[in-house]
């Protein structure tokens, strides 16, 4: 190996090292996933930070109202955990996912990182109107609430 080339190859492991120390301090998940999917009676993007039961039980009817019956609202426990929910509004088609990649506290801010992926535009998928959405359940909380939503599109 000449002078330069090993040159080049300390400076390629230094740029890998600092890189693998970058992502290790990235925020931990902090939430679990109660509900997800792709049809809801939301067609709105948004989302929400849920407290207590009464404003669970408003948006469970809303957003299940598509079907019937409705789909069964699962029990959260507010003393102990809260509900947020993301929402991508109504897609053109089937194959746009919705991923929650991590939520932490910042400060007095709770933080959500999500992707919305965008199916490759050659792909054949069917053409029905969707609505992806995730409700994650977080430890209780309260404060404000952002949400930064990436929009990706998927390769093959």
């Amino acid at each position: 190996m000449t002078g330069a080339a090993v040159k080049y190859a300390i400076l390629l492991l230094v740029l890998c090292a600092c890189r693998s120390a970058a992502v290790s301090t990235a925020p931990n998940s902090g939430f679990e996933i109660l509900v997800q999917g792709y049809q809801s009676g939301e067609h709105s993007p948004g989302y929400q930070l849920i407290t207590n039961a009464e404003d669970w039980h408003t948006f469970w009817k809303r957003h299940s109202a598509w079907r019937i019956p409705p789909a069964p609202e699962p029990a959260v426990d507010f003393a102990e955990k809260s509900v947020i929910v993301v929402r991508a509004g109504d897609q053109p088609s089937a194959g746009w996912v919705l991923a929650t990649n991590s939520v932490w506290r910042e400060a007095d801010v709770l933080h959500v990182d999500a992707v919305l992926d965008v199916p490759p535009s050659d792909a054949v998928v069917p053409q029905v109107v969707t609505q992806p959405y995730q409700i994650l359940l977080v430890p209780r909380t309260s404060g404000p609430l952002l949400v930064k939503v990436d929009q990706r599109r998927i390769n093959r």
